[in-house]
């Protein structure tokens, strides 16, 4: 089974015009008061009648029976394997990381943070505090 496309719908909503276009031939034919120009009336709907049901057919047609579409050419293999290359360096030296680290911190003193209330932190701090 194929997934519909925009070509089977298209086909499926001109069918239901057609049958509609039909049906509405079919009732000028029967409100015709001239019998000579019924019969072309409901000629006229039978053909359009047919229509409809060739594009119904069609649409059931491309969604039951019709051959899936190829799938896509995979990708040309690479000409090469690629190389690994390594993305950390060689060695790690702590020492330099932790100057680099304190380097960019700043100049902040651990002595000049406010220093916090007694009685803990939290809600239960709080209500106590009442």
């Amino acid at each position: 089974m194929n997934p519909p496309g925009f070509r089977t719908f298209a086909l499926i909503a001109v069918g239901f015009s057609l049958k509609f276009l039909s049906g509405r031939l079919e009732l000028a034919g029967d409100l015709s008061a001239a019998a000579s120009t019924r019969l072309g009336y409901h000629l006229s709907a039978l053909a359009v009648l047919i229509a409809a049901f060739g594009c119904f057919a069609w649409a059931f047609k491309r969604i039951f029976f019709d051959k899936p579409a190829a799938p896509p050419a995979d990708a040309a293999p690479p000409e090469k394997k690629p190389e690994p290359v390594d993305v950390y360096p060689e060695t790690f030296d702590p020492d330099a990381a932790l100057a680099r680290y304190m380097s960019r911190r700043g100049d902040t003193d651990p002595g000049d943070a406010p220093v916090p209330k007694p009685g803990g932190f939290g809600r239960k701090a709080r209500l106590r505090e009442r």
